[in-house]
């Protein structure tokens, strides 16, 4: 029985720090938000949208974590992880599977607080390829949505 409760307890505090970890990974998206906005604002547009679009910078793509800028209405202009979805006039219609319009859901958080809030929705997990929720923080600079994704 001392062992059964033992095993449990290991169980648990890793599932414990699990947690940590993936809420540490949506507090870095925030702070890759803010980060990205900075350099937006320092080197101008044409220099940060190329610099967010460099695949091998990982100060802008880190694994899962990377920068998105979009216009208010849902026209992706930087993603270097797909740039096919960049200045696709389909992309505001996308659904997840829960039927939550992705997109909209983004700019609805960018106009409702755009001082920065979550966008939340269903999405394929990089690593396990499973359908997991994810949440994207949104932040308004310069009427464009910034925006990094994580998985909680």
């Amino acid at each position: 029985m001392k062992m059964l409760k033992t095993a449990l307890l290991a169980g648990a505090v890793l599932l414990a720090q699990g947690g940590v970890a993936l809420a540490d990974e949506c507090s870095k998206a925030q702070t890759l938000v803010d980060k990205a906005i900075t350099h937006y604002a320092a080197v101008g547009k044409d220099k940060s949208f190329t610099d967010f679009m460099d695949k091998g910078n990982k100060d802008w793509v880190d694994g899962e974590l990377y920068v998105i800028v979009s216009t208010m209405e849902g026209i992706f202009k930087v993603h270097a992880i797909n740039p096919k979805l960049i200045d696709n006039p389909a992309l505001p219609a996308l659904k997840d599977t829960n039927g939550v319009m992705i997109i909209q859901e983004m700019i609805r958080v960018g106009k409702e607080t755009p001082s920065g809030g979550w966008a939340k929705y269903t999405w394929t997990h990089p690593e396990t390829k499973k359908l997991a929720p994810k949440h994207t923080w949104v932040k308004v600079k310069d009427n464009q949505l910034f925006m990094v994704g994580c998985y909680p």
